[in-house]
């Protein structure tokens, strides 16, 4: 039996229910499984970090719907395409940017009932019939390409320089540059770094996790994903910071 993953950024709505209501409907076996409904709302970077992060977890063959759509009833087709044996389905308007190695994109062609809702009249019908078994070809037309968004990361001299991915429910910064970006500036845990963002520079200490600063100090850590964060420990860092995605970034040792 394949799973079915759902991520959006509804909250716990009625909108959600009904997607779910869909999928069982067509396909009243479906397993559902809701990676998260509290991507923040409207934030495309936001859940292209949350399902580049997740979906190997889920064993091959399942298929993720993800649903984070602030141009739904536009022109923005809706994608179906397959990446390291997990189909994905939703909106193509960079939700999928984190995905690697993907493979045969078809722009799906059913019409919804209702031009704001294509999770429950596109995405979730899709879903449930990929799961029965039905091929990508049957529901779409072969494309070339999708949208990515492009996430700055990268060394200069002394300097490593990034852009904030997005912020995650604990008010922690995401940012685009990793362990390897620190580790070829000699960076260490222990280490004081120089960040500057939004103009900004700030001298802050790269700890192993959030536990070993002080309660309310803003730390640097590299999180579970990789990905360096600017944290508070038992706080909110983008609140903070002021920061909400795609500001740039410079870390020195």
């Amino acid at each position: 039996m394949r799973l079915i993953t759902l991520t959006t950024d509804f909250g716990w709505t009625e909108y959600v229910g009904a997607m779910k209501g869909v999928i069982h409907s067509i396909h009243p076996g479906a397993t559902i499984v809701d990676i998260t409904h509290g991507v923040r709302r409207f934030d495309v970077r936001h859940g292209a970090y949350v399902i580049g992060t997740t979906y190997q977890y889920f064993p091959k063959g399942t298929i993720h719907c993800a649903v984070v759509d602030p141009g739904v009833g536009t022109e923005r087709r809706g994608i179906i395409f397959s990446a390291g044996g997990h189909t994905f389905v939703g909106p193509d308007n960079g939700l999928f940017s984190m995905v690697g190695g993907v493979k045969a994109i078809y722009a799906i062609t059913a019409k919804p009932k209702a031009r704001t809702f294509w999770g429950r009249d596109v995405f979730a019908p899709a879903s449930a019939r990929l799961a029965m078994g039905t091929e990508p070809r049957e529901l779409g037309r072969r494309i070339d390409g999708y949208e990515r968004l492009e996430f700055r990361a990268g060394v200069s001299g002394r300097r490593a320089l990034g852009e904030v991915i997005c912020v995650d429910h604990f008010g922690d910064v995401i940012t685009s540059l990793r362990g390897e970006h620190l580790a070829a500036l000699g960076a260490e845990h222990g280490a004081r770094l120089e960040v500057k963002i939004k103009g900004k520079k700030r001298d802050l200490r790269l700890l192993e996790s959030y536990g070993h600063a002080r309660k309310g100090e803003l730390l640097c850590l590299v999180g579970s994903a990789g990905y360096l964060e600017l944290a508070v420990n038992q706080g909110d860092a983008a609140a903070r910071l002021g920061v909400v995605g795609g500001e740039r970034i410079e870390v020195r040792l």
